[in-house]
């Protein structure tokens, strides 16, 4: 069991401060108290808590004074304020050095108070989080401009695994890797509201620049989750635009095609949109399989792309299949029109993503020119969803 966070509290009034680490003792926290700024710096520099509660008018040093301090040498500690009515210009004068948020005093009970050390608590969490995956992705970083090899590790890692569940549905994949370093992947996430996404990308160019573009992604799609973004930002066409507009400001200078779906099953109902992906995703169910063929502007090329979404009806049997653009290079004879025809045959017949690839031939080339990414998504029985 983890140990509780440990909230330090800051007050010249004795039976204020006392009352309110009693108050955090019972929501379940480690509190312990300093009289004025000065013995508050101390305590902080003895034993670092988790959050500060600060009181803003004390002797020695006050509530500011502790801010300034606290705001050079902890930057990333959080602090809330605690203010007595008529002290409204010292709240927001704390808020400008950096307080994460502010009380009023008398705290109008324990509700209040929960409420604001949590969020505090909360978003620490979150920014301590995107520390620790910037630090992850600065080793990634040196380590591919190093090593081509750490590139194909990495771009491996990003694939969820083989035969998971998510949902009712199943996952299974495939990376068939070219002959150099490229960007092609596959990645889902989950949402608090129950729904979850995917999406399959592949990236302009070969080499460590395009890899990097992967990892990119990944993080940033993760940190908007961890974000608890609002409901309607993963709509498809938010999210694609989102996207779009991320990958632009980092200034790669790399397009991403990139299709994504995301699945409410409580409404049984699958919205899709697409960056530029093609082949076209298939779709089968209740006995009919069809391309999705759905329009749409690769990611990094305009900051005014705009992205359609559509939605489709999910069935007990329904089965989502898509593959990047390298499959065109491997496939043997036949214009783009009947290998896609080919795709969506096979996509019909295989009940797996390698039994996909298998079925294509696509294993008998080890030269390939791109990387192929197979992404296979099947509800209820993979096997009965074969057609005759």
């Amino acid at each position: 069991m983890p140990a509780p966070k440990r909230i330090l509290v800051i007050d010249d009034a004795d039976d204020v401060r006392i009352l309110v680490e009693r108050q955090l003792e019972r929501l379940g926290y480690a509190a312990d108290g300093a009289a004025d700024g000065v013995a508050g710096l101390e305590a902080i520099a003895r034993s670092r808590p988790d959050l500060v509660l600060c009181d803003l008018r004390m002797p020695r040093l006050d509530g500011l004074g502790v801010l300034s301090e606290l705001r050079d040498k902890y930057p990333q500690l959080p602090v809330v304020v605690m203010s007595g009515e008529g002290l409204l210009q010292d709240a927001v004068s704390a808020l400008r050095l950096g307080a994460w948020d502010y009380l009023s005093k008398p705290i109008a009970g324990m509700a209040v108070l929960q409420h604001a050390v949590g969020k505090a608590l909360e978003k620490a969490e979150l920014l301590a989080e995107n520390q620790r995956q910037r630090d992850k992705l600065e080793v990634l970083y040196r380590e591919l401009a190093d090593d081509q090899d750490a590139g194909r590790r990495l771009q491996l890692s990003l694939l969820p695994e083989d035969g998971m569940k998510v949902g009712s549905f199943t996952l299974t994949r495939e990376l068939l890797p070219s002959s150099f370093l490229s960007g092609d992947f596959c990645s889902t996430f989950s949402l608090p509201d129950g729904r979850w996404g995917f999406y399959l990308a592949d990236v302009a160019g070969h080499g460590v620049p395009s890899a990097l573009v992967t990892v990119m992604l990944r993080t940033v799609v993760e940190r908007w989750v961890l974000e608890g973004r609002d409901a309607s930002f993963f709509a498809p066409s938010t999210f694609l635009k989102a996207l779009n507009h991320e990958l632009l400001r980092q200034r790669h200078e790399k397009h991403v095609a990139l299709f994504y779906g995301l699945v409410d099953e409580s409404r049984s109902v699958l919205a899709c949109g697409n960056a530029g992906c093609f082949p076209w995703p298939i779709l089968q169910q209740g006995g009919n399989t069809f391309a999705m063929e759905l329009p749409g502007m690769p990611l990094g090329l305009m900051d005014t792309a705009s992205y359609d979404e559509r939605t489709y009806p999910l069935l007990p049997d329904t089965k989502f299949v898509a593959c990047t653009d390298g499959v065109f290079d491997v496939m043997d004879g036949g214009s783009v029109e009947e290998k896609s025809r080919r795709i969506a045959q096979a996509a019909g017949s295989s009940a797996t993503a390698t039994e996909l690839v298998q079925v294509l031939g696509l294993t008998q080339h080890r030269a390939r020119p791109d990387d192929v990414a197979v992404l296979m998504l099947t509800r209820g029985d993979a096997h009965a969803l074969r057609t005759s």
